[in-house]
C-alpha cells in the first residue's frame, strides 16, 4: 500500500480528467445496488454527443462567425456566462464536469482571440474574476450523498485545472483558495420533488444526464411508486422503464419555455410497446418536438 501511494503521488495528475472518479465509484459499488439505482458511468465520448448537439456546436459556430468582431465576442462570453446546466440524475457528476470544462475551453478561445488581436486588455476584462463561467450555475440532483460529494470535489478540480490553463496563457495572478463557489447538488429523489423549486425554468437552462434505465421487471417497490406518481392519471404506465419518468418530469419543467433537454437512455423507450405509451404523452399532451437523437 505504501509503494502504491508513493507511485500515485509521483504521477502527474494535472491532465487527468476528474470525470474518471465516476468510473472508480461505479466499480467500487455493490453490483446489486448499482443495478437497483441504475448507476452507470457515461463515457466522455457519449457525454460530448449530448452536450455538443444540445448547445456546444451552436456556441462554437457563433464563435467562428464572431472572430473578427470584439463586441460580438464579448456578447458571446457574457452569454455562456449566463448558461445554467441541470442534471437531475447527476451521480458523480460526469455531465456537469465535462459541460463545465467545454464551456471554459470555449471562453479560453474567445479570450485568446481578443488578446491576440489586441482588442481588449484581458486584466481589465476580468475585473477581479478569472472567468464568467461560475460553478454556482451548475445544478444536480442525486439520491445518494457519496457520489454527490465526488461530483462536488471533481468540479473544484476541473475548475482549478482550467484556472491554471488561463493563468499560464494570460499570465494573470489568481488565488484559488479559499473556495468561494460550489456546484448546487441536492441529495433527494428527483422524481418526488418539483424541479422548479431547485432551478427556475428560463431559456438559458439546459437539462441533460443519464438517468437510471431500470425496466419494469427490475424496479423496486419504491421505484414503481415513483412511476405511478409521475404518470398519475395515465393508463398502462406499469410497462414503462424507470427512465421515462425523467422525460415526463422534463416535459412538465420545460413546457412554454425555450429549454432543451437531452438524456442518454435505454433504446427500449423508442421501440416496441413502450414507444406509443411514452411518446404519445410527450408529443401530444405537450407542445414539444424532437430536435436530435443519436443511436
Amino acid at each position: 500500500m505504501k509503494e502504491s501511494l508513493i507511485k500515485t503521488c509521483e504521477f502527474d495528475w494535472s491532465e487527468i480528467s476528474p470525470a474518471i472518479f465516476g468510473s472508480i465509484f461505479q466499480n467500487a459499488m455493490d453490483e446489486q445496488l448499482r443495478r437497483e439505482l441504475g448507476s452507470h458511468f457515461t463515457s466522455e465520448t457519449n457525454v460530448k454527443k449530448v452536450i455538443n448537439s444540445l448547445f456546444m456546436d451552436e456556441l462554437w459556430e457563433e464563435y467562428n462567425k464572431s472572430k473578427r468582431n470584439p463586441k460580438k465576442l464579448e456578447q458571446l462570453n457574457n452569454k455562456i456566462g449566463q448558461i445554467k446546466i441541470f442534471d437531475p440524475a447527476c451521480g458523480s457528476g460526469n455531465f456537469l464536469i465535462i459541460a463545465y470544462r467545454e464551456l471554459r475551453l470555449l471562453e479560453y478561445e474567445i479570450l485568446k482571440t481578443l488578446r491576440e488581436e489586441d482588442q481588449i486588455p484581458i486584466e481589465h476584462y476580468f475585473e477581479g474574476s478569472l472567468t464568467k463561467i461560475k460553478l454556482k450555475n451548475f445544478y444536480g440532483i442525486e439520491i445518494l450523498e457519496f457520489p454527490s460529494k465526488i461530483a462536488q470535489v471533481a468540479m473544484w478540480i476541473v475548475e482549478h485545472q482550467m484556472n491554471q490553463k488561463y493563468k499560464r496563457k494570460f499570465n494573470i495572478d489568481h488565488v484559488d483558495l479559499p473556495l468561494k463557489s460550489s456546484v448546487n447538488i441536492y441529495n433527494t429523489n428527483a422524481l418526488q420533488i418539483d424541479w422548479k423549486e431547485i432551478l427556475k425554468p428560463t431559456d438559458d437552462v439546459y437539462i441533460l444526464g443519464n438517468p437510471p434505465f431500470t425496466g419494469k421487471k427490475f424496479q423496486t417497490r419504491e421505484q414503481k411508486e415513483d412511476v405511478k406518481k409521475v404518470f398519475e392519471g395515465y393508463k398502462n404506465i406499469k410497462e414503462l422503464d424507470y427512465v421515462s419518468c425523467w422525460y415526463k418530469k422534463s416535459a412538465d419543467y420545460i413546457e412554454d419555455t425555450g429549454i432543451s433537454v437531452a438524456f442518454v437512455s435505454t433504446n427500449s423507450i423508442c421501440q416496441g410497446e413502450q414507444c406509443p405509451l411514452l411518446w404519445d404523452i410527450l408529443l401530444n399532451d405537450y407542445n414539444l418536438s424532437i430536435n436530435f437523437a443519436h443511436t
